[in-house]
């Protein structure tokens, strides 16, 4: 999936949690799925889009590391 100049920089100036949410909606997965593919649960995520909650360190790259495999690159990564 690549996305558009516009997208990408829209992309690079979210928050975590916003930026969850739109990969999650790009990829047509549930919450249920994403914590699944990162290894751990749908509240967390849930939590995450809602800001109740941060991720961890290692959750926070497993999430990098998911928007990577799936071609979805954020400005603000190095």
């Amino acid at each position: 999936m690549t996305l558009s100049y516009k997208a990408s920089r829209c992309l690079r100036e979210m928050e975590f949690k916003d930026k969850v949410k739109t990969v999650r909606k790009r990829l047509f997965i549930t919450q249920k799925q994403l914590g699944k593919e990162l290894g751990c649960t749908r509240q967390t995520v849930n939590r995450w889009e809602n800001g109740i909650m941060s991720s961890s360190f290692i959750l926070e790259a497993k999430f990098e590391k998911f928007c990577e495999n799936n071609a979805i690159k954020f400005e603000d990564e190095k």
